[in-house]
């Protein structure tokens, strides 16, 4: 009788409890790959101003990411306790380019932009693609200095990219881009932690970037992408970041267009200023240049 009961609670524990502690421990461990990610950013942005501002040598900086969550250990506990823990899930870091695209285009630039070859980009990611067991999958990424979570419904801007807009006087508008590029490639899965080491990579500034292209009569930022509900996701950061600035709602507008032949949208901000006078150059454009070399290490057996 005694050891019906047990096997019956035990049952019911493995049934219940372990699902439930293996949910939390999920949940906070993806409430962590956040914070890191977030960390992450933020820390790329000062090693970028500190190069642009200081003049100071790119250095290389380290980011601990522990992949999956820990589980039962056969050796400490033994192989009963061992199943009333949750089981332990894994997850992928990896450099990936998003086979989206980011283009900046303006009216001083246009007729040259065939030429100098500056725009568009290839989006360039690191993610965190996890493998869960009890919770939703989730992917983390880093693209264009800013934070994106990807689940089953959509994407969603965590942290905008480095995309500014602010109005000046005369009705003019201000825009500012740092098109953040990770680059190097390589990916590590497992469970337990990895390193990431990045250095910023010292390149010349993009053709729009200088004197001749930043007085402009329109500026228009564009993402191209496969995936209709990351395209909607840039249309609306795109609306959310003129919104944020206050911009005159006839200063700018947003719209998408769909390829048929290639199966991609499209999405824009087209932005104008409020200067009655056509020929006036009331966008102000900067783009800087910013590209990180990253490199993955694992630092534990169970990442390979």
């Amino acid at each position: 009788m005694l050891l019906a009961l047990f096997v019956a609670a035990l049952s019911l524990y493995m049934v219940y409890v372990v699902p439930i502690n293996g949910r939390e421990a999920e949940i906070s461990q993806m409430n962590r790959i956040n914070e890191q990610f977030t960390d992450y950013k933020f820390t790329l942005d000062n090693l970028r101003t500190s190069v642009q501002v200081n003049n100071l040598s790119p250095v290389m900086t380290s980011t601990s990411f522990n992949l999956g969550t820990g589980g039962g250990n056969t050796q400490a506990s033994g192989f009963f306790l061992y199943m009333l823990q949750p089981v332990s899930s894994t997850a992928i870091l990896a450099l990936n380019t998003t086979g989206d695209t980011f283009d900046i285009d303006s009216s001083s630039y246009h007729s040259s932009r065939t030429a100098l070859l500056d725009f568009p980009i290839n989006i360039t990611s690191l993610e965190y693609r996890s493998s869960n067991n009890y919770w939703i999958q989730q992917r983390y990424s880093y693209q264009l200095g800013g934070v994106f979570l990807s689940q089953d419904e959509g994407t969603t801007s965590r942290i905008p990219p480095l995309i500014t807009m602010a109005n000046a006087p005369n009705n003019s508008v201000v825009v500012n881009i740092a098109p953040v590029q990770v680059v190097g490639g390589g990916s590590l899965s497992g469970n337990g932690p990895a390193r990431v080491d990045t250095r910023q990579r010292i390149l010349p500034q993009y053709n729009i970037s200088t004197g001749p292209y930043i007085a402009n009569t329109w500026v228009n930022l564009s993402v191209t992408s496969a995936d209709s509900k990351t395209a909607a996701m840039w249309r609306n950061l795109f609306t959310n970041i003129a919104l944020s600035a206050k911009l005159d709602s006839a200063a700018y507008s947003t719209g998408s267009v769909w390829d048929p032949v290639s199966k991609r949208t499209t999405v824009y901000i087209y932005i104008t200023g409020t200067n009655p006078d056509p020929n006036w150059n009331d966008v102000t454009l900067y783009v800087q240049r910013a590209e990180f070399y990253v490199a993955l290490n694992n630092i534990a057996s169970g990442v390979t």
